[in-house]
């Protein structure tokens, strides 16, 4: 912006060392960006103040807000109160304007106000948003005797009177901000203001402090703690700072894309890092974000809880083991005295009755978590105790102060190793730790939720302590390569520890080795092919175990994230356990055998179609490949029949209409109906067979907005291509009716060459309103595995989502000869994952190891982020 000719110099000089903090910070130098950024704006004050000459009211000049906390970020707004003593002269507008202006000249953002000191009172008094900027706020010029007298009617009329109401109407705005903004200290983007945890958070604690000093209330906190605040409040604030200068604006939301250069100014990660260096300097950056945010949260619960919240309810803990309860919470009777008997029976009343820990008996156990646990630490009774914890209704609350007062993490190193660990990448929504206990807390409600689809599952569960455990050690091994085989090993260790029997710590281990069995098997095999369900079968060995699997795997989908659980993975995950366990309870799949089982289904498909002619229909079943007979059943076999015949009818009224050319080029019929999951439509697409076919299907859905899930691909000896899709609903603008003759339109527009999708595509990513932030940009992967079927190939291609990618995918496979017989598409470690199901131009597996590494590398590259 050019500078305005008419700037005092009081500005001149604000804008030139602004301009030089902002060099320095985006130069990775942010630690004391805020109080440099408030010392320049003071400064400014005092400047112009003294070019405006003295004044002839008496008047004192207060920043509020962040500025008046002296935490002023690169976005942050300028907030100033001018407050006279009894009235506003005319002079105070004129003086208010000439300190003003020339800020709005440099583009700054200002909230200002001109109030009496009665004008204040009575405002905040009835706005608690003015009560909480007037709790910050600092003088920075003016007559001292103004600004005293302001605080002492501010603190004898509102602060003192108004403490009890202004805590409630934070605690409304709290629940407000849970539904609008979420948890910030179990958020992988967190907000970092109003986001529980965030700075907002942290604020409150003091304003309350403010409250209870001027009451004359006894205090919660220790000045230590207090300290500690500060200094956590100072980190986010410092992060903020960062992350205005990654996004070159005001945002307080910590998108994955904004992460990396966050982590650089943060001096987590270095310029020229690998993406995998990046990564884990993302990761150690988050990790401690979410630590500072979850004390700040701890901290403003706990002053609630303490100091402002209604009479508890809840049925006290009996007098017995030095515990006892109050309005309060639990505590000990003798806190000198406290046992690590008497704690852990503490956190099992807290799980029985809801009630949690005073922040004062949480601090004898903060304070040495050690002494605690080396006496809690390998005794059978600890895990017997935790099991029943975990077990109760009200978990939630003690495992919070497990968490908070770091004795589960003492208890179990191997926990603790883990419990901060943060993935970059948007599938999992959780840290490790909370995501741990969030699993285990799912599990919990399933085994006493007998009602609920899942409880019915649950009720045959002879050992929910395994379970339990179970859902507790799944993720120990993470941070490691394989990291399901490290938490077996990981678990047998610890329950050996603990003395638990031998058969029950197998059990256990079992189902930490497998726990990912059922989701990869449902969300990446052909559920079609016997061998698969066969193979899940094989390994469970038995009904009890493929239902603890079973329940995992749904307790793991729902503590990981939306990403992970949803109404198509649950159909997927039912699909998938019910045939392992029609398996498992009523003997083999292969009876009848497949030989038996084709003859039948072609028998009854005939039997489906006395309307049409028996030659026409036989010559059908022929034409369609055999695994149609395994995957469709006969009303879905006998529509395909009736589509093939009407696609050819069309196709032999093309070629009348243009004898010279080669008719049915464009042709294609496309029928649409609700999925099998709500939220879904199954797309039924019959077309001549050629080759780049399902890119050019793919690519028509994608330019509709829409997301493909799966696709199952027969190609007919006779040139028939019939192609099963099930996709997302269409955009609510739409009618789903209209959607669909425009994905018709545009697949034969595409097949005749009178669209290039490919171009359109591209236009659609680099269009503003087709920018998305779906997760972090990380490297792809491929995987080419010849093991996990008998008669395709499976290919694997991990890659950060982007509009377009399974139609590049497809493209990409066309273009080197391979042809899709099942494709999958689902998320797995945040990204996009397209699984097919491949052959080789010559209908074989693909084993020649030239062309897999060409292969390989054309969909890398392919996948690559532009």
């Amino acid at each position: 912006m050019t500078q305005p000719a008419h700037l005092p110099e009081s500005a001149k000089h604000l804008k030139a060392a602004k301009g030089a903090l902002w060099e320095r910070a985006e130069a990775g130098a942010v630690g004391g960006f805020a109080w440099e950024y408030t010392h320049l704006v003071d400064r400014y004050f005092e400047e112009r103040i003294l070019e405006a000459g003295s004044q002839s009211f008496p008047f004192t000049l207060v920043a509020v807000g962040g500025y008046g906390r002296g935490r002023l970020c690169p976005g942050s707004d300028i907030d100033i109160l001018l407050i006279c003593r009894r009235r506003i002269p005319k002079a105070a507008e004129q003086f208010t304007r000439n300190l003003l202006f020339p800020l709005w000249d440099l583009g700054f953002d200002l909230g200002h106000g001109v109030r009496t000191i009665a004008d204040c009172v009575s405002l905040a008094a009835k706005d608690y948003q003015v009560l909480a900027s007037l709790l910050d706020a600092r003088p920075l010029a003016g007559d001292a005797e103004v600004f005293h007298s302001f605080q002492s009617t501010f603190e004898k009329k509102v602060l003192r009177k108004k403490g009890k109401a202004f805590a409630d109407s934070l605690q409304a705005h709290n629940t407000t901000r849970a539904n609008q903004y979420g948890d910030a200290s179990a958020m992988l983007e967190p907000e970092l203001k109003n986001g529980l945890g965030g700075l907002r958070d942290g604020q409150q604690v003091f304003w309350l402090n403010s409250h209870l000093e001027a009451a004359h209330t006894p205090p919660v906190f220790l000045p230590d703690e207090l300290a500690r605040l500060r200094e956590d409040q100072a980190f986010l604030n410092r992060v903020r700072t960062a992350l205005h200068l990654a996004a070159g604006r005001k945002t307080d939301r910590l998108f994955f894309d904004l992460q990396p250069l966050t982590a650089r100014l943060m001096g987590f990660a270095n310029q020229g890092d690998s993406p995998e260096d990046t990564g884990r300097g993302v990761e150690f950056f988050l990790s401690r974000l979410h630590q500072a945010m979850t004390r700040i949260k701890a901290m403003r619960e706990a002053l609630f809880q303490e100091r402002f919240s209604p009479p508890r309810t809840q049925a006290a803990a009996p007098e017995a083991h030095n515990i006892t309860a109050c309005a309060e919470g639990l505590f000990f009777k003798a806190h000198s005295n406290a046992t690590p008997d008497d704690v852990l029976g503490a956190f099992q009343e807290s799980a029985r009755t809801g009630l949690p820990l005073t922040w004062n008996a949480r601090r004898i156990v903060r304070d040495n978590p050690g002494r605690f646990a080396s006496r809690l630490i390998d005794r059978p009774e600890t895990l017997t105790a935790l099991v029943d914890i975990f077990l109760s209704a009200n978990a939630d609350t003690a495992c919070n102060g497990l968490l908070e007062t770091r004795l589960l993490p003492a208890i179990f190193p191997e926990f603790g190793d883990v419990e901060h660990l943060i993935q970059f990448n948007d599938y999992h929504v959780h840290p490790v730790g909370r995501h741990t206990l969030a699993t285990v807390t799912r599990l919990s409600s399933f085994l006493r939720d007998s009602c609920h689809w899942t409880g019915k599952t649950a009720r045959r569960i002879s050992s929910p302590a395994n379970l339990i455990l179970a859902g507790f050690f799944h993720d120990l091994g993470k941070g490691e390569p394989n990291h399901s085989r490290t938490g077996a090993e990981i678990t047998r260790d610890v329950l050996t520890r603990f003395g638990m029997s031998k058969p029950d710590i197998e059990e256990i281990a079992f189902l930490v080795r497998h726990h990912l069995l059922i989701p990869k098997t449902a969300t990446r095999r052909d559920l079609s092919d016997e061998r698969v369900v066969s193979e899940l079968a094989a390994t469970a060995g038995s009904a009890e175990r493929l239902n603890m699997l079973y329940l995992l795997s749904i307790a793991d989908s729902m503590a990981t994230g939306p990403r992970a659980w949803n109404a198509w993975t649950r159909s997927l995950f039912e699909e998938t356990y019910h045939k392992a366990l029609n398996l498992l309870e009523h003997g083999p799949l292969s009876k009848p055998d497949n030989a038996q089982r084709l003859a039948s289904a072609r028998n009854n498909v005939i039997e489906a179609c006395p309307d049409m002619d028996t030659g026409h229909v036989e010559a059908a079943l022929e034409a369609m490949p055999p695994r149609a007979f395994l995957a469709l059943d006969t009303h879905t076999l006998t529509h395909h029949i009736k589509m093939a015949r009407a696609l050819w009818h069309k196709i032999a009224e093309d070629r009348i209409r243009k004898p010279s050319t080669i008719g049915g080029k464009g042709i294609c019929i496309l029928e649409a109906e609700s999925g099998k999951v709500e939220g879904t439509f199954r797309l039924t697409i019959a077309a001549l067979d050629r080759t780049g076919l399902f890119a050019t299907i793919a690519g028509a859905i994608s330019l509709h907005s829409m997301n493909i899930l799966s696709a199952e691909l027969f190609t007919w000896n006779d040139g028939t291509a019939i192609d099963v899709i099930t996709v997302s609903t269409p955009p609510e603008n739409l009618f789903a009716e209209e959607v669909w003759a425009r994905v018709n339109r545009s697949i034969g527009y595409a097949l005749t060459g009178k669209l290039d999708i490919a171009a359109r595509l591209d236009r659609q990513r680099k269009s503003p309103l087709g920018k998305s932030r779906t997760g972090p940009k990380l490297r792809p992967m491929v995987t080419i595995d010849n093991q996990g079927s008998d008669f395709y190939t499976i290919i694997e291609v991990a890659a950060t989502d982007r509009t377009g990618l399974l139609f590049d995918m497809a493209e990409t496979l066309s273009a080197n000869g391979i042809s899709i017989h099942l494709a999958k598409i689902t998320t797995i470690s945040g990204r996009a994952a397209d699984i097919f199901h491949v052959r080789s131009a010559t209908g074989l597996k693909i084993m020649e190891k030239t062309h897999i590494a060409l292969l390989r590398e054309a969909l890398l590259e392919a996948a690559e982020i532009s």
